[in-house]
C-alpha cells in the first residue's frame, strides 16, 4: 500500500499497512511517545512520517542479510567449512610427513656413521692384536729373558686362565 505524505492514519490503519497486530503499532508508539496529530472520537491520527518510521523500523528484519539461510544454504556452509578444515589438515599432516622424512634422513645418516665406527672399531682390535701377536713372536725369536713386569704380567694371565674363579652368584647358589 502506498504512502501519502499529506494524510494521516490511524493505528487500525498502520498495523494493517504493516501486516501486524494493533498492540504492536499502539506499543511502538508508546515506547517513543509519540502523540497524535489529531484525534476524531476515539481514534487517534498520526502523520504519515510516523508510518515510514514504522515501516522502515520493521523492514530491517526482513532484509537479506536478516533473513534466515535455508537448510541448503546451511549444508552449503558447513561443506565450506568442512573444506577448509580438511586443507588445514592435510597441509599439517603433510609438515608432519616432511619432519618424519628428514627425521628417516637423520636416522639413517646414525646409522651409516655407527657402521663406520663399528668397522673402524673392528679394524684397530684386529691391528691391536697383530701388533700383540708380532710382539710376542718377536720376543720369542728373541730368546730374551722376560723382564720383571712381564714375568709378572704372565704369571697373571697364567693363573687367570688355570684358575677361573666362579661370580658370587655361582659361588652361593652352586653350593654342593
Amino acid at each position: 500500500m502506498k504512502i501519502n505524505k499529506n494524510k494521516t492514519y490511524t493505528v487500525t490503519q498502520i498495523a494493517n499497512i504493516a501486516g501486524v497486530s494493533k498492540a504492536s503499532v499502539s506499543r511502538w508508539l508508546a515506547d517513543r511517545h509519540v502523540t497524535p496529530d489529531h484525534i476524531k472520537g476515539k481514534a487517534k491520527y498520526f502523520k504519515s512520517t510516523y508510518v515510514e518510521q514504522y515501516l522502515e523500523a520493521h523492514r530491517a528484519p526482513h532484509n537479506k542479510a536478516f533473513e534466515l539461510p535455508t537448510t541448503t544454504e546451511l549444508l552449503q556452509q558447513q561443506i565450506s567449512q568442512l573444506r577448509e578444515e580438511n586443507k588445514r589438515l592435510v597441509a599439517r599432516i603433510e609438515k608432519q610427513d616432511k619432519q618424519i622424512k628428514e627425521k628417516d634422513q637423520q636416522i639413517a645418516n646414525w646409522t651409516s656413521q655407527s657402521a663406520v665406527i663399528s668397522k673402524l672399531a673392528n679394524d684397530s682390535h684386529s691391528v691391536a692384536r697383530k701388533l700383540l701377536e708380532s710382539s710376542t713372536t718377536i720376543a720369542e725369536s728373541d730368546n730374551k729373558k722376560p723382564s720383571s713386569v712381564e714375568k709378572t704380567d704372565n704369571y697373571r694371565s697364567n693363573r687367570n686362565a688355570e684358575k677361573s674363579r666362579p661370580n658370587w652368584f655361582q659361588r652361593y647358589f652352586r653350593r654342593k
